[in-house]
C-alpha cells in the first residue's frame, strides 16, 4: 500500500457522531439512511450494512465518520460522509469509543 504525507492525513475531517435514527431505504435490500449528530451539525449518511445490522440497535451508538467526503447520491438519498468500519470476513464491524465522548469530537 502506498504511504500518505502526515499533510495528506491532516486534510481528513474524521470525528465522533452519534447515531439519531436509522431507517432502511425503499428499494433496496443493503442500504440505510443513518442520520448522526455531531453536535454543531446533523448529517444523512447512506451506508450498505442492511444485512448485518438492524436498525434500532444502532441508534444512540457512537462512530467516527470521514466528514469531508465528496457527497455522493443513492437511490435518490445524499450521503454526506462515509462511517469508517472495520471489515473481518467480509463483515463490517462498528467501531465505537470505549467512553462516551461529545459528539463531533475530532478523531487522530
Amino acid at each position: 500500500m502506498d504511504s500518505i504525507s502526515f499533510a495528506d492525513f491532516q486534510k481528513l475531517d474524521i470525528k465522533i457522531g452519534t447515531i439519531k435514527s436509522v431507517e432502511n431505504i425503499e428499494g433496496s435490500e443493503k442500504l440505510l439512511k443513518i442520520i448522526i449528530d455531531f453536535g454543531t451539525e446533523t448529517r444523512q449518511i447512506i451506508s450498505g450494512i442492511a444485512k448485518w445490522y438492524v436498525p434500532e440497535e444502532l441508534v444512540g451508538k457512537q462512530v467516527p465518520v470521514l466528514l469531508n467526503l465528496e457527497p455522493k447520491s443513492f437511490l435518490g438519498n445524499e450521503s454526506q460522509g462515509m462511517i469508517l468500519m472495520a471489515v473481518s470476513d467480509e463483515r463490517p464491524i462498528q467501531l465505537n469509543p470505549v467512553d462516551t465522548v461529545p459528539s463531533g469530537s475530532i478523531v487522530r
